[in-house]
């Protein structure tokens, strides 16, 4: 169950859960109009009420808004004043953690980012010349898309980049035909990604394929764990 399964679930019993938990009704309201954030011991006390309890874990981050946020601050291409809660949660962020070295920006989005934990995210394995079949392939789904990852790096570095390249798309959940799938990360040479806020902004063409901006390629490159490269895309904003 999820945390507002269980807000829905104490709003159809407001008066007993109010009396047992010791949170006000206008207070689940609230909760459940999404105005207001409860803490965790609120949220145990509601689902214990109901006969329930919470349980918590944590586990490696995947975030989109990590990344959207340190293009905000760093890339011409991203707008500097966003509208996106995500977005300015993780602005907050920043300026909580006093990060505001570009370099250090793209590696702590990088890693936040989690690639290969996004939901949706598909792992193929390709052959060569794959990658020459995704203009085609997107256009009949009129799906905007870019490259990014060791494709990307192996253009800009003008050498052959080991490991796996990323395409960002906008089509959502669409099971697009390309590759074959497999089931880990390591296994794939090509990761298909849905794109969740910014990961598209300002990516350009070169022949007959897309790619990121320059920005969102070397936060791609953390989360990918392709550090060498992205030291090396990065050699000039130490300057």
């Amino acid at each position: 169950m999820t945390i507002d399964e269980l807000i829905t679930l104490a709003g159809e019993q407001p008066t007993r859960v109010s009396r047992r938990s010791g949170v006000s009704r206008s207070t689940l309201k609230r909760v459940k109009d999404g105005t207001s954030e409860p803490t965790l011991s609120t949220l145990r006390e509601v689902a214990l009420a109901l006969g329930l309890d919470v349980t918590v874990t944590a586990g490696p981050a995947s975030d989109p808004f990590a990344a959207a946020a340190a293009r905000t601050l760093i890339d011409d291409s991203v707008p500097e004043n966003p509208e996106d809660s995500g977005i300015v949660a993780w602005l907050n962020r920043f300026e909580r953690w006093n990060i505001t070295d570009p370099l250090t920006l793209v590696a702590e989005a990088g890693i936040v980012q989690g690639i290969t934990r996004r939901p949706g995210a598909r792992f193929v394995a390709t052959g060569p010349g794959d990658l020459a079949a995704l203009p085609d392939l997107f256009a009949g789904q009129n799906t905007r898309w870019a490259l990014s990852g060791a494709a990307t790096a192996t253009v800009i570095m003008g050498r052959v980049v080991e490991g796996p390249s990323v395409v960002w798309h906008d089509g959502g959940d669409t099971a697009f035909d390309f590759g074959t799938p497999v089931a880990e990360p390591a296994a794939a040479g090509v990761i298909l990604v849905p794109a969740g806020a910014t990961e598209l902004a300002g990516h350009y063409t070169q022949g007959p394929l897309n790619f990121v901006a320059p920005v969102q390629l070397v936060i791609d490159l953390h989360s990918l764990g392709m550090y060498e490269e992205a030291e090396f895309l990065t050699s000039g904003w130490r300057s």
